[in-house]
């Protein structure tokens, strides 16, 4: 649509950067979406883990639930304690499961 005989064009190449096809999100959008799957499946795990009475598994596995929750709920974007807590969480829960794993 010409403004003022001048057609503007978005980088997409479509006047006023409208989008061809469907109703795909950001790419942040997408990675929380990626957390959060990720984060039901530690979830899964770590109940599995209290199920069967594995203590250790069950303390590393909810790590990496309250890591990935953290991340997903975009807490770790606004604050940097909470990135830190995040990080830490990761590097435990990992620690923890490569204990078990050398001690087994």
């Amino acid at each position: 649509m010409p403004e003022d005989g001048i057609l503007v064009l978005s980088l997409s190449g479509l006047p006023r950067g409208g989008m061809m096809g469907g109703t795909r999100g950001t790419g942040m959008q997408r990675y929380r979406l990626f957390m959060w799957i990720a984060t039901a499946l530690w979830l899964i795990a770590a109940v599995a883990a209290v199920v069967d009475r594995d203590t250790l598994n069950a303390v590393a596995w909810f790590g990496f639930v309250g890591a990935g929750a953290l991340t997903a709920s975009g807490a770790t974007e606004r604050s940097r304690g909470l990135a830190y807590l995040s990080i830490a969480l990761l590097v435990a829960a990992v620690a923890i499961l490569m204990s078990v794993f050398l001690t087994d």
